[in-house]
């Protein structure tokens, strides 16, 4: 019997019994819709109350669901990316959206809004392959085995031979009759995860009906048709009304009576093809030269490489492999989509299922490409398939899945090592996490959505890896990868982006895949990629390195631990990069410290000072600061760091500042590289005070998009201390060094200075009073002297200071610390002052809370210890915010020196009752 006319018959017969079962489920599928609704309107609302900062860790585009319901995500790494989400479900919407964008995010800009829009079906601009699929492929989450054929149903290049698959519902069913049989375009096909039908479900899952309204009438409006691939039982009959209804103009269901023939009627669909006439080798016969370009040629042609200088065409090829399990099908994904090649499935007794044998004897086979070892297909099946079929048998396999799936990269996609990772230079590679068997396996759901993500990937080779730029970004020139414009961004000089497998949950990788990774990538003699980072990045610019390669990882943490992504995206760059992700840092001010030895918070790195403030005081000479009008985010020395982008967001735009090129980390605003790498003092322009109307938000970025935590800072003007011009005082009490002196061995002074008739006014909330008078303590710190200073005393000036403003309605009372820099005989004093205290700010805003702790009170944590990041919270003081105070020498002494003086602060804290 003719196979096709064999399935056509056997599918007509299954088109009567759903017939019939869409008859009968008209209320449930009533009920069903409404439930999706529901469904939907909780992700939206959900999402609205989304603020747009962010936590610490990877950053999802703000477009993107997140909720319970649906959560895609994606994470960047310095040579890898996470797609995941809370369940497979979640990581298959994430698969599906990253497949069709085409811009920087999160590697090449720290914008999670792509460009300021807020619909999802605007956006492109988080990386991916910028591919929109012609239909989607709905497969039930419960179980792998209809998923195991799947993948060959999604054509990664455009050019197969369509499916001939039977269509069970229709927008227009007189025009397109359930029942009739058509071609589908199944062009970069996702599949799309959803609970099964055997769990009672009805619907689709909201992860999967998102990704299906995105790809059929949102950031693509491209797929039409849609294949549900297994019966009944796995996927609902109506879900095939809701494809409809969302808008597909087709739904074709291809299915057999278990797994086997389900894989059969897939087969079948497909069909087997040969190369045309005179063609007789590889598009790429050898690997020797350093490149690999793979072809297409027909439905199920493979191109097959058993050593590195040499390449076989396989005519009507087909995959046998085991079914119960699955693994090394769903390892194949990658290729079986991007050939076609139909799947069969094996049972793992010693005879065929009667399916796949009845399969093996009607298709028109050459070849037969056994997947895994003795173990999950033995040797008399495979000798029994051989017979049936009359056809050659290959097998494929390794000691184990993970080296099964190092195989297939060589062997189909041309992965053989060189010893020069030259030959592998912005190649991609798929990672999937894979561990246990039957009901115990672990990673395997994250894993169907793989196949098809990699086949595509592999057909849209030339847009390669995004632009990136390499930690650490603290250099003078940090490694810029494939950056826009570049003569660096060129074609892979791999095609295929193959699927390797690593153990789901381990914290180290295979033996078989570090080693495949470390030969494929080792780096040559030239790229001195030990000698640093520095080193590293000049030898990438001068192209002594080649450039890095990139891994797409699926699945989150518990299928792929971040020690093995870290592994992988290391080995990828030869070693030259840190398995470590780097931390973006960015430490606040906005919550004060009462344990800390001047009731601040101290911040990570920082020998002396405290962490990010606004003011619209001018922070220059000693910060980098432009703007003298504007409010500004000013972060002392090293409360930064790991930051490639610093990113501000005021009335709900968000501001974003590329810190390398600001050459923040090299010097200072004064040109002097006083501690280059920790990051200099500087001030970002938010703009103008009074046109805030909500809190400020600023985070740190690093170069592979994980931020800090968000900040929260007050600048609401009635929270506000402020003075409507400097205080000046004269004639101080001192102690110590002179003041006209900068002494690099260093030195400390003591400045008191009162004043019992100042004149101006003080701006507290909505109250203005004026000043009846003032004192302030201040000690100047010279280099080796600061508290907290390197032995070899490279460190800027510092000071720290204690002042009281008093007025008729009460006192005001505060600290200050920063840096300062001596000019021409002038003092220039810049940093943070926070008001600890005072019966006018009592009067104003009543006593702040004070912190409290469970563990009871904390001791004084030394300067430069590593805390915590700062988060917002209650204190026993007020706020922060800058200062600046310029002392005037004028003749030798400290007699006639003059000091100018200016607090402003932001009230942040909650008041006790």
């Amino acid at each position: 019997m003719n196979p096709g006319r064999w399935a056509l018959s056997a599918q007509r017969r299954r088109s009567a019994d759903l017939e019939a079962r869409h008859r009968r489920s008209s209320f449930r599928r009533a009920v069903a819709a409404f439930l999706l609704f529901a469904g939907v309107l909780a992700v939206a609302s959900v999402s609205a109350a989304e603020p747009r900062s962010v936590a610490a860790g990877p950053v999802a585009p703000t477009q993107w669901p997140n909720s319970f319901l649906a959560a895609p995500q994606i994470e960047g790494w310095p040579n890898a990316l996470r797609i995941f989400g809370g369940d497979p479900y979640q990581t298959s919407l994430a698969a599906a959206l990253v497949m069709r964008g085409q811009g920087d995010f999160p590697f090449g800009t720290s914008d999670p809004s792509s460009g300021g829009v807020q619909s999802l079906g605007e956006a492109t601009g988080w990386w991916g392959l910028g591919v929109c699929p012609k239909a989607v492929i709905v497969v039930a989450g419960d179980s792998i085995a209809d998923a195991l054929a799947a993948s060959a149903l999604s054509d990664s290049t455009g050019r197969s031979t369509e499916p001939f698959l039977e269509r069970t519902a229709a927008a227009d069913p007189l025009f397109d009759p359930p029942g009739g049989f058509a071609r589908v375009d199944t062009y970069a096909a996702p599949i799309l995860l959803t609970p099964s039908a055997r769990s009672g479900a009805t619907a689709l899952a909201v992860s999967a009906r998102l990704a299906a309204q995105d790809l059929r009438s949102g950031g693509c409006n491209t797929a039409r048709q849609a294949i549900i691939v297994g019966g009944p039982s796995a996927v609902a009959p109506e879900i095939e009304a809701e494809l409809v209804s969302i808008g597909y103009t087709e739904v074709f269901r291809v299915w057999g009576g278990n797994r086997y023939g389900t894989a059969v009627a897939v087969a079948a669909a497909l069909g087997t093809g040969e190369v045309r006439p005179g063609v007789t080798s590889c598009a790429d016969a050898s690997t020797s030269d350093g490149k690999v370009t793979m072809g297409f040629w027909a439905n199920s042609v493979v191109e097959w490489r058993p050593a590195p200088d040499e390449c076989r065409l396989l005519n009507h090829a087909v995959v046998l492999t085991d079914g119960v399990d699955g693994i090394d099908a769903l390892a194949s994904g990658w290729w079986t989509s991007y050939w076609q090649v139909p799947v069969l499935l094996h049972n793992g007794t010693a005879e065929l299922p009667v399916e796949t044998a009845a399969a093996l004897s009607l298709l028109p086979i050459e070849n037969i490409i056994v997947l895994g070892g003795q173990q999950r297909v033995p040797s008399a099946v495979v000798t029994e398939a051989a017979r049936l079929a009359r056809a050659n048998t290959i097998r494929v396999s390794g000691p184990d899945r993970y080296a099964t799936s190092v195989e297939m990269a060589k062997q189909f996609g041309g992965w053989w090592p060189t010893g020069n990772s030259g030959g592998f230079a912005g190649a991609m590679l798929c990672i999937a996490g894979s561990a246990g068997n039957g009901t115990s396996a672990r990673g395997s759901a994250e894993m169907l959505s793989a196949g098809p993500w990699c086949g595509a990937a592999t057909s849209a080779i030339d847009r390669g890896a995004p632009a990136r730029m390499l930690p650490p970004v603290n250099i003078p020139q940090p490694a810029l990868v494939a950056a826009a414009g570049n003569e660096m961004r060129r074609r892979p000089t791999r095609d295929a982006v193959p699927i390797v497998l690593v153990p789901a949950g381990d914290d180290r990788l295979p033996e078989v895949v570090a080693t495949f990774l470390e030969d494929a990538f080792a780096a040559p003699e030239n790229c001195t990629v030990q000698s640093g980072a520095v080193q590293y990045a000049e030898a990438l610019a001068r192209r002594a390195c080649p450039l890095p390669g990139f891994a797409v990882a699926f699945g989150n943490s518990s299928a792929i631990t971040p020690e093995v992504l870290g592994e992988v995206s290391s080995a990828l760059s030869g070693g030259a990069i840190s398995p470590k992700l780097d931390s973006a840092i960015l430490v606040g001010a906005q919550t004060p410290d009462p344990y800390s030895p001047f009731g601040v918070q101290s911040a990570p790195a920082i020998d002396f000072g405290v962490g990010a403030f606004v003011t619209t005081q001018s922070m220059a000479p000693v910060y980098f600061d432009r703007q003298v009008e504007n409010l500004k985010l000013c972060i002392p020395r090293s409360a930064y760091s790991g930051a490639r982008w610093l990113v501000v967001e005021a009335n709900g735009t968000a501001a974003i500042l590329e810190i390398p090129a600001q050459q923040w980390y090299l010097t200072d605003a004064d040109g002097t590289p006083r501690s280059a790498g920790k990051g200099a003092p500087a001030c970002m322009t938010i703009g103008p005070p009074e046109a805030l109307t909500a809190p400020v938000l600023a985070r740190s970025v690093g170069p592979s998009g994980t931020a800090s935590d968000s900040l929260m800072l007050v600048v609401d003007t009635r929270r506000r201390l402020a003075l409507t011009r400097p205080i000046d005082v004269v004639e101080p009490s001192t102690v110590g060094t002179p003041s006209e002196t900068d002494p690099a061995q260093g030195g400390d002074t003591r400045f008191l200075f009162q004043n019992s008739s100042a004149t101006g006014q003080v701006l507290l909330g909505e109250r203005t009073e004026t000043i009846i008078s003032s004192n302030i303590v201040l000690r100047l710190y010279r280099g080796s002297a600061a508290p907290g200073a390197d032995a070899d005393g490279a460190v800027a000036d510092t000071f720290t200071a204690n002042w009281e403003i008093r007025t008729e309605s009460g006192t005001l009372k505060g600290t200050a610390q920063g840096e300062a820099i001596l000019e021409n005989g002038v003092w220039h004093f810049r940093g943070v002052t926070v008001l600890r205290s005072g019966s006018f700010a009592q009067k104003v805003f009543g006593s702040p809370a004070p912190a409290v702790s469970d563990e009871g009170p904390r001791p004084i944590r030394p300067i430069g210890v590593p805390i915590e990041p700062l988060r917002v919270g209650t204190s026993d003081a007020y706020g922060a915010g800058g200062f600046s105070a310029t002392l005037k020498v004028n003749s030798p002494g400290t007699a006639d020196d003059t000091l100018s003086w200016r607090p402003e602060a932001y009230i942040n804290t909650l008041t006790a009752p």
